[in-house]
């Protein structure tokens, strides 16, 4: 087995999935979204291997999505929006999401809110028995993974920042949480639910 760990491409990019998003609700073509992107440098970004680089990632991860998640975006506010950047995260990189849902939100069940640099490296460990290429690559790359991963959950709000590494707990709107449960109710622990409030949520829930 192997992880996807090319989010270290960029960070959350939640104002360029709003971007992106608004796009492809107007054409609903993802290759006219990449166009439009790409060649008017929406991203702002200098070369145009970086441009390709980074709408390629964004689109992967937004591609994740339910339509009725992206369609969300159009009346998320600023947190929502946050929380469906760093869903389509957990959706595409398997590793961000197994570190938030079976560290930090052990560590939060306990009432322990302080990340620590061993929780990290503890599960780096325990999943490179599992994952060939956790063993394969450069101690640059895994450091820049662990940098970007932070990076992405400091964003999200998951964590103070990346250097203090002090967790909160987000809070969804029903809204969202709604949209959540009607795809994966799993994907609640990304945000640091305990089993017995998502088993509430679902129960919840009108199908």
């Amino acid at each position: 087995m192997t992880y996807t760990l090319s989010f270290t491409t960029g960070s959350l990019f939640v104002y360029e999935s709003e971007m992106v998003v608004d796009l492809f609700l107007e054409c609903g073509d993802w290759e006219r979204v990449r166009k439009e992107v790409v060649e008017n440098n929406l991203l702002q970004k200098g070369t145009i291997s970086t441009r390709k680089r980074e709408f390629h990632e964004i689109k992967k991860r937004l591609q994740t999505l339910k339509d009725k998640q992206l369609s969300f975006f159009k009346e998320a506010n600023s947190f929502d929006m946050k929380y469906l950047a760093l869903l389509s995260c957990y959706k595409t990189y398997k590793f961000i999401y197994d570190f938030v849902s079976e560290i930090i939100r052990d560590k939060i069940l306990l009432f322990d809110y302080h990340l620590l640099d061993s929780d990290y490296e503890r599960f780096y460990e325990s999943k490179s028995l599992l994952y060939d290429n956790l063993n394969t690559i450069t101690p640059n790359t895994r450091y820049k993974i662990k940098q970007v991963m932070f990076k992405i959950l400091e964003q999200a709000g998951i964590i103070d920042s990346a250097k203090n590494k002090n967790i909160q707990k987000p809070y969804l709107s029903k809204e969202l949480i709604k949209l959540i449960v009607q795809d994966d109710p799993r994907y609640l622990k990304g945000f640091l639910y305990s089993d017995a409030d998502i088993k509430e949520f679902t129960k919840e829930v009108k199908w």
